[in-house]
């Protein structure tokens, strides 16, 4: 049976109208993201991937400078909460000889204008960026596909909604495969058809959107993002005139409807910020 469902993403993937060049081996230890902004208060997840995309362990983390930001290993994976705004932060990750860095960049709170890339992962050596594709929910599934056009090839990579990678895998033919999808709209707002058909995602405006979602977005689920606090999420439903009741707002999964979508927003237990968000159609 036909699927559709909409999603808002806040990211950037790098995609080039030139020719792709010869494709080259990746290299053994990536940071993902490797490149993020970050407003003063806000939490972000990264971790440490090798050639197949696949997170490397015995990774010892270290953050430049060391004030503007303070960090916390949660197994394989290192959360940065960003302290003072600075404009160029290292986030080093090294394990068994290997070294990667992920730059960012922390502003003060209030300043992430329209059109602010929030994440982004760089391409695969020799390949270019060329297709972004939905992927069905799952429990621990990725959020996202990236196709990559190489010049032996295709490469499909698999990334969360915030930027870490998980895998990624190389098909011999190049070429998008049949079942791939295409983004339905430029911009932040990005829904996905099956079998490559696209259309604008409705009530949206046919204008490109920007990058970053702000506060006062038409959709409380396009308005809230992840990685943003408990009480900012609140204070944003409350802007879209959306009554929580108190054990709901307490609760680690928030559960909003409007405007024929259903939206469920799930925090952090610990950090108490937003962690993940589906948008859905409500059908009668």
């Amino acid at each position: 049976m036909p699927w559709i469902s909409y999603i808002s993403v806040a990211l950037w993937m790098t995609m080039g109208l030139s020719l792709c060049a010869p494709a080259q081996e990746p290299p053994p230890l990536m940071v993902s993201p490797d490149k993020a902004t970050m407003l003063v208060g806000e939490a972000h997840t990264f971790r440490a991937v090798g050639k197949d995309g696949r997170i490397r362990h015995n990774v010892r983390w270290g953050i430049s400078p060391q004030h503007a930001a303070a960090i916390t290993v949660n197994g394989d994976e290192v959360t940065l909460q960003a302290r003072e705004a600075s404009p160029s932060v290292l986030l080093t990750a090294s394990a068994e000889g290997d070294s990667a860095d992920a730059s960012i960049e922390i502003r003060p709170v209030g300043d992430m204008p329209v059109g602010t890339r929030i994440w982004s992962v760089s391409p695969t050596p020799g390949c270019k960026a060329t297709k972004m594709t939905q992927a069905v929910p799952s429990a621990n599934g990725p959020d996202l596909y990236v196709q990559e056009d190489c010049s032996d090839g295709t490469m499909i990579r698999a990334l969360t909604a915030d930027g870490r990678e998980l895998w990624r895998r190389r098909f011999g033919s190049s070429g998008a495969p049949d079942n791939m999808a295409g983004p339905i709209a430029q911009g932040a707002y990005i829904g996905m058809l099956p079998n490559g058909v696209s259309s604008k995602a409705p009530s949206k405006s046919d204008e490109p959107t920007g990058e970053h979602i702000g506060p006062h977005a038409t959709s409380v689920c396009d308005a809230i993002q992840v990685n943003m606090t408990r009480d900012d999420a609140f204070r944003t439903v409350t802007e879209h005139k959306i009554r929580l009741d108190a054990r709901q707002r307490q609760g680690d999964s928030w559960m909003i409807e409007e405007d024929g979508f259903q939206c469920t927003i799930s925090f952090d237990g610990k950090t108490q910020t937003v962690v993940k968000k589906k948008k859905t159609i409500v059908t009668d």
